[in-house]
């Protein structure tokens, strides 16, 4: 989940407004029947595009966990990742 604030002290908010302090944050990765527990983020930038590193467990590989690199789309300066299982 990402939210973003003009100071860093806060508030911070989602792409709809909602505050993160009560409920809001917009949704950049999530696991599925392929990936559990997608997460412990980082992000890089290489030769001009960001990257998620991230890790997960592969449900296809007895559950191994597996380092993930990741493209990061923006949209209307928003962060968007592909789904682990379009890869």
């Amino acid at each position: 989940m990402v939210g973003c604030s003009a100071n860093v002290y806060g508030p911070y908010i989602d792409k709809d407004g909602i505050p993160m302090n009560i409920g809001g944050g917009s949704l950049v990765l999530e696991s599925d029947k392929n990936w559990n527990g997608v997460g412990h983020n980082a992000v890089a930038n290489f030769n001009g595009a960001d990257y998620l590193v991230f890790h997960g467990y592969d449900a296809h590989d007895n559950g191994r966990s597996k380092l993930r690199i990741e493209e990061i789309n923006w949209v209307n300066n928003w962060p968007v990742a592909p789904n682990p299982v379009k890869n």
